[in-house]
């Protein structure tokens, strides 16, 4: 968060930004009222020289100050009065938070302005790092919020450390109407992502993390997924920002391609320094609990450092840096009967009205499901995460400010699952006698399956900004860069089956069964095999026959965005009009994808030998005693990673490459797809006053070109034939207008009303997606990207309120409604999005638009200090809010006319309750996830009803903290202190019988952090 307006690339957003200065008292050490020596001058600057010399903190909204110039205030004053002097003209005024803390607040209309007082007789702004949390800082916040030109929620880094959040999309999750997402449809998805443990995504207010606009100080970031306009956030570690700010309404200033929010990640700055030079060092330790069930360490470390300092002969130039590193381990179970249900067609109906086994109830067909093949596994893996900051700012001249933001993160995952397999064979339904056909399931396959799911995944971002002032103008031009990176460079799988057969495993045969294969306890299922299916399980290291010699998949998605603009800003001397502003900008992006695929043969074929084992091959080494402790008690084996890699790499031949089919052009080539996209926009804003009224109109106008460059892979029906480079083209043109209305009756409260329209671009793989044609039993497919697919188009309305409340608590109360037009979802690699024609001959499977969409929700927050409950002399608050979310959209006659949108839950909430005592502090959350979609359709089976449900989840965390002086701090967090498990998600609202479990257990971290 920067410093009186010293951050342009905040102005350049239209960020209702907070500049901070702060000293450690308010008083001087005498005692007196501090002497003040600050001349008329741009009040912004003015604000920030006398918080510096009145030794206090001061918050207020840059933006609105903009052109704005001080009084002059020369001699000794009580602190508030000096800020009134300053404020005389401006239509400000200062109010006093705490002790050391004052919010500027527009003035009510009926205040005169103070006298001119004659005078009676440079520090640098400074942030207090690691100070004691206590309630004060939340309403600060709150007073930050509440004074902002737009609706805005901020998070500061005081709250994010509060929490027990281990990344960014964590974070956000204690905000209204953000929900956090744990899986995806990137290389990695459902319960692979899923299981490990972690939030990747936000979605907020009933819309998918692709409909929001994702900033760092400023700058759009790259979007690197390779299906998806969304980014991932699980790289960026909470500590890094200063503040988070989400932009609730859509403003002219800020990108339009955004239907959710916009979220701008603040770092810190040079200005953000409680002394000059100064450093702080974070360390800290953390174990999970679940890999210690497994008898694995489950530890990790982190380290962070940051630096800041002025410096050159008046203090003109600053310098901010920061790095971190995060080692971490996890070991975590899985039960993943949705995986084996899409993938082996391991569901059927316990019991039918006839032989061929249709649903008991024509009208609720999850009703009776039952799992007819299982998979149960652990997942271990390691992440290191990297993270770094650079600002530089330089004070060139008066009026004249330089600013350099430069940031990079990266998160390198290892992931390796395994899974102990049971694959139903042939299915039959015998009446029982009394014309009720039950389920038999004549044989069963006993299986391992290992898969590795490496994550690569980066952000960096680069951004120069000046700022000029002259008068009543000011100009802000800048260049801005941005690279996304997401990778599975090496995804290796392989299978031992006891019923492998190859060139010389003859015969072998599925172990011999007739009946159901699970019954259910706790909506779980509860394996009703034979004892030769957990022998065979228990020993499969040494029993199961391996299969291939490894099968490999190489996946590289990036996006590379850069441009620049400039904004120009008039303040008018008199009248109602506050501002107008005006500005453009240009921005490119280039973005690539690959996907590349080697299958090896089978080890019986390559050794010419039966009867090869994962053991005998020194892939297997040791077992898990247990592959889901407490609920499933079979063994499952160590896999041996670097001893299979080699193996697959000693056995791959040219044979081997098979990506789409036999020839190596097409190979290479069928599934990489490169695109390049050019968005110019302009736009006009201004701010209009009367009374206790200020609106804010604005309008822009975006353009965005759009050229995707794929693969045509020909018809193979009569013989493959190399395929050839196509491209498409794709265009939006959008004007955006917005209104934004706030009413301040008092400066203890504000009502807000915005109207504003909006939009979001396809995804690449949608438009570009290469062209496959295949022939079968006469009928013609031809699976494409679609550059037709129209934006999804939206209005949007917001209402606000929010005020402080008697003994110093705040309410906020939102309501919301958004009308989308050309509804898209986000579907991975799939292009089987949408209605799909039948046509006789020829069959185009491609993504279509889905119909009107419609979200809307309230919103309440309501903090309140609660006193000292205990009597222990320390002070307890409670934080909490709760949101509640329609989402109803038209997917068309296949999906559904009337679905729930994904990722939105009908409930979210939060609560916090916090006693701080002296050096002491303790925290209590809670949070709690209603049920959502999460995916459509997921069986293709007919009808409806098949869609994956997230189950509801709460969560229960608790954080204590000791200072041990102002400079020093350490935090111990605890989280999911009930032990639920993280990530429950099934087939059918309402139906549990087709689940993905993941069990994560509880994480304990404890940090130390120092100010030197």
């Amino acid at each position: 968060m920067g410093c009186g307006g010293r951050h342009a690339f905040l102005r350049s957003v239209g960020g209702a930004v907070l500049a901070v200065a702060i000293l450690p008292s308010s008083v001087s050490a005498a005692g007196r009222a501090p002497v003040f020596d600050v001349p008329a001058q741009p009040l912004a600057a003015a604000l920030r020289a006398l918080a510096r010399q009145g030794r206090v903190q001061i918050l207020f909204p840059a933006e609105r100050l903009e052109g704005r110039r001080s009084r002059a205030v020369v001699g000794r004053f009580e602190t508030a009065r000096a800020f009134d002097l300053a404020l005389a003209d401006a239509g400000f005024a200062a109010r006093r938070v705490d002790s050391r803390t004052f919010v500027i607040v527009a003035r009510p209309r009926l205040s005169p302005p103070p006298p001119i007082e004659a005078p009676t007789a440079d520090l640098e702004p400074i942030q207090v790092w690691g100070r004691r949390p206590e309630p004060g800082e939340i309403a600060r916040r709150l007073a930050t919020d509440l004074d902002a030109p737009t609706s805005v929620r901020s998070l500061s880094r005081e709250d994010m450390e509060r929490g027990g959040a281990q990344n960014l999309s964590e974070a956000l999750g204690d905000l209204p109407g953000m929900t956090v997402i744990n899986t995806g449809r990137s290389f990695i998805g459902g319960i692979d992502s899923a299981s490990r443990g972690e939030g990747l995504y936000a979605a907020y207010r009933g819309l998918n993390a692709e409909y929001n606009l994702s900033m760092i100080n400023g700058v759009s970031v790259a979007q690197g997924l390779p299906y998806s306009r969304g980014v991932q956030l699980n790289l960026l570690p909470p500590d890094a920002f200063q503040t988070v700010v989400v932009h609730k309404t859509g403003r002219a200033d800020l990108d339009g391609d955004f239907i959710g929010a916009a979220l701008d990640f603040q770092t810190p700055g040079p200005t953000d320094l409680s002394r000059s030079p100064w450093t702080a060092v974070t360390v800290g330790g953390r174990v999970e609990t679940r890999a210690r069930d497994y008898g694995e360490s489950g530890l990790g470390e982190t380290i962070r450092v940051e630096h800041g300092r002025r410096f050159g002969a008046a203090g003109q130039f600053g310098l901010y840096l920061a790095a971190a590193h995060e080692d971490r381990s996890f070991v975590n179970s899985e039960l993943a009967g949705v995986m084996a249900a899409q993938n082996d067609r391991g569901w059927a109906y316990g019991v039918s009205g006839s032989a061929a086994g249709g649903a008991p109830d024509a009208e609720n067909p999850q009703e009776g499901l039952v799992q007819t093949s299982l998979n149960v596994g652990v997942s271990s893996g390691r992440s290191r995460l990297q993270n770094y900051a650079l600002a530089l700012d330089w004070r060139a001249a008066p009026g004249l400010d330089l600013r350099l933001n430069a940031t990079h993160a990266q998160a390198r995952t290892e992931q390796n699952s395994t899974f102990s397999q049971v694959v139903s064979g042939a299915q039959s339904w015998i009446d029982d006698g009394s014309g009720v056909y039950r389920l038999s399931v004549r044989d069963l396959s006993t299986r391992v399956w290992y898969e590795t799911n490496p994550d690569n995944v980066s952000l960096s971002t680069l951004s120069l900004k000046a700022d000029a002032v002259s008068g009543r103008w000011r100009l802000t031009p800048y260049l801005f860069a941005s690279r996304g990176e997401s990778a599975r460079p090496d995804h290796l799988e392989a299978s031992a089956w006891i019923n492998q057969n190859d060139g010389y495993n003859v015969g072998r045969t599925p172990r011999a069964f007739g009946g159901v294969t699970v019954q259910y306890r706790d909506g779980l299922p509860v394996p009703q095999w034979p004892q030769s299916v957990f022998d065979d399980l228990n020993q499969a290291g040494s029993v199961l026959v391996a299969r291939r010699a490894g099968q490999r998949t190489e996946q590289f998605s990036e996006q590379m965005r850069y441009g620049g603009g400039f904004d120009l800003s008039f303040t008018p001397m008199q009248g109602p009009w506050r501002n107008l502003r005006i500005g453009a900008k240009l921005g490119r992006s280039d973005r690539d994808l690959t996907d590349r695929n080697w299958t090896n043969a089978f080890f019986g074929d390559i050794y010419q030998t039966a009867g090869l084992t994962w053991e005998a091959l020194g892939i297997a080494k040791g077992t898990y005693a247990e592959v889901f402790p407490g609920l499933y008690d079979w063994s499952i084996p160590r896999i041996d990673h670097d001893r299979l890699e080699a193996l697959f790499e000693a056995n791959r031949t040219t044979e081997s490459f098979d990506t789409c089919g036999a020839l190596y052009v097409n190979n290479l080539n069928c599934n990489s797809q490169s695109g390049r996209e050019i968005v110019q926009a302009v736009y006009v804003m201004a701010t209009h006053a009367t009374g206790a009224w200020e609106t804010q109109f604005g309008l822009r106008q975006e353009r965005a070109r759009i050229v995707n460059r794929f693969w045509v892979l020909p018809d193979a029906s009569e013989g493959e034939t190399p395929g050839d480079w196509a491209a498409n083209r794709s265009r939006y043109d959008m004007l955006l207008p917005s209104l934004n209305l706030s009413y301040r009756p008092n400066d203890r409260g504000v009502w807000r009303a915005a109207a504003w329209r909006s939009y979001s671009r396809p995804a690449f793989m949608q438009l570009g997606g290469g062209v496959r044609t295949e022939t079968l039993d006469g009928v013609t497919t031809v699976t494409r990207g679609n550059p037709d697919l129209k934006s999804a188009d939206a209005w949007n309305l917001d209402l606000s309120h929010q005020t402080w409340l008697p003994g110093g608590g705040a309410l906020s109360l939102s309501a919301y409604a958004k009308q989308i037009d050309h509804y898209l979802y986000e579907s991975g690699s799939s292009l089987d999005v949408g209605v799909v024609p039948d046509e006789a001959a020829v069959r185009v499977v491609m993504p279509r638009n889905g119909g009107r969409g419609d979200t809307r929700g309230l919103e309440m927050e309501w903090f309140q200090p609660l006193g000292d409950p205990f009597d222990l002399g320390g002070q307890a608050s409670l934080d909490l809010n709760l949101s509640r979310q329609w989402s109803r959209v038209d997917l068309g006659q296949i999906l559904g006319r009337s679905q729930p949108m994904l990722n939105a839950p009908e409930w979210l909430g939060n609560a916090e309750l916090a006693y701080a005592q002296g050096r002491a502090a303790a925290y209590l959350s809670l949070n709690y996830t209603g049920a959502y979609l999460s995916a459509y359709d997921v069986l293709k089976a007919e009808g409806d009803w098949d869609n994956l449900w997230v189950r509801s989840v709460a969560r229960l965390d608790a954080r204590a903290r000791w200072r041990f002086d102002e400079r020093t701090r350490l935090d111990v967090i605890v989280t999911n202190l009930t032990g639920a498990y993280s990530y429950w998600a099934h087939v059918g609202r309402d139906g549990a019988a087709l689940s993905d479990v993941v069990d994560s257990g509880r994480r304990v971290v404890v940090s130390l952090r120092s100010v030197f």
